[in-house]
């Protein structure tokens, strides 16, 4: 939201508020458009809702795809997860032992367990973390009460937002 309540300013263009990074950041990320775009639809419907995600990229470098969650800003000790000679591997990025950030090259699995501890604020082993044949988490499902609320009724307003028009025939002959 902008200093003027009716306005809502959204994607690239925009920085905010992040309350897990306790600052404003600038993020360019096709997530954090949608994920933008839910949460100002949200407000807009009369659902106060802060946006706090965990921010999330990736490119494809010839044979390597590089995963990126979190911010690794202001860490203060970097564990490394698999040999990069391997062209799998991971780097955690912690700070005051709360993962913060993990860069996984050729390595899905780890950024996958790393989106869910980062959202937790977690504080994972850091011997274990450097275990690159230990899982680095498994995470209990939270009771339906823990969840996030469905926020499904927003879909529509959000794609709107971001400008996103679903084809109504995605598959070439349907119906």
């Amino acid at each position: 939201r902008t200093s003027d309540p009716d306005i809502y300013a959204i994607g690239d263009c925009c920085n905010h508020p992040s309350p897990r990074y306790g600052r404003r950041i600038r993020l360019e990320s096709v997530d954090n458009a949608f994920e933008q775009a839910r949460t100002a639809a949200a407000n807009i419907c009369g659902k106060p809702t802060v946006h706090d995600k965990v921010p999330w990229f990736w490119s494809d470098q010839y044979d390597l795809k590089l995963q990126i969650v979190g911010l690794s800003q202001h860490y203060d000790n970097v564990v490394l997860r698999g040999d990069p000679d391997s062209r799998a591997f991971s780097c955690c990025y912690l700070r005051d032992g709360e993962l913060i950030a993990l860069d996984a090259v050729n390595h899905a699995k780890d950024f996958m367990a790393a989106r869910k501890l980062i959202a937790e604020r977690a504080r994972p082993d850091p011997a274990r973390l450097a275990d690159a044949e230990a899982v680095i988490i498994c995470v209990p499902t939270p009771l339906a009460s823990q969840r996030e609320p469905d926020l499904s009724y927003v879909r529509s307003a959000a794609r709107a937002i971001a400008g996103v028009r679903r084809p109504k025939n995605p598959v070439p002959g349907a119906a």
